[in-house]
């Protein structure tokens, strides 16, 4: 299977790029003086490239965080295809240093990206894990208190949610769901 290449050309030298592996190299040899300028060049074809969560998160962590937003506005619809699943997601955003970047990494999955990818409660408490600031509060409203009800079906689900959150959080949690619903998940 031919890898369909993508030219470039920086500082007056041309190149092709191809896969993630090689944008990585790419970016990594121009030590952050040019990524912007690469990125801009390849932004039409950088889902094509990047190709999946390994892709991905190789070339996120390479760049600067004001690169990394770009990237994920750059992939834009593609993001969800891209990151693939919760697990994906959660290794992702591990690796962001940056609350702003993870911000913009939920709000372009967006509300559908993130129902597509979280698909259980134990899914759900590893991504809010690794989430900081108010980017909590943004994946469960993202998800919206109709997903969280079928995420939580019982109480142990509840509670591995619960747990991945602070105090304050919780307390928005339980009032967002609902009593009459969390009491009908605790009870025998």
């Amino acid at each position: 299977m031919s890898i369909k290449r993508y030219p470039i050309t920086i500082d007056g030298e041309a190149t092709d790029i191809g896969t993630a592996a090689e944008l990585v190299a790419a970016l990594d040899v121009l030590q952050g003086q040019h990524d912007r300028q690469v990125l801009e060049q390849l932004r039409p074809d950088l889902p094509a490239i990047i190709a999946g969560p390994q892709g991905l998160l190789a070339t996120l962590r390479v760049l600067s965080a004001d690169d990394q937003i770009f990237l994920i506005d750059a992939l834009g619809p593609a993001l969800t295809g891209i990151v693939r699943d919760a697990r994906a997601l959660r290794d992702i955003l591990a690796t962001l240093a940056e609350p702003r970047v993870e911000e913009r990494l939920l709000n372009v999955l967006g509300s559908t990206g993130m129902n597509a990818l979280i698909g259980s409660a134990e899914e759900l408490a590893e991504v809010l894990e690794w989430v900081y600031g108010d980017c909590d509060r943004q994946v469960l409203d993202l998800l919206g208190d109709d997903a969280l009800r079928r995420l939580c079906l019982g109480g142990y689900e509840l509670s591995l949610v619960l747990h991945a959150l602070d105090q304050a959080r919780q307390q928005e949690l339980i009032y967002s769901l609902g009593w009459q619903f969390v009491l009908s998940l605790v009870q025998d």
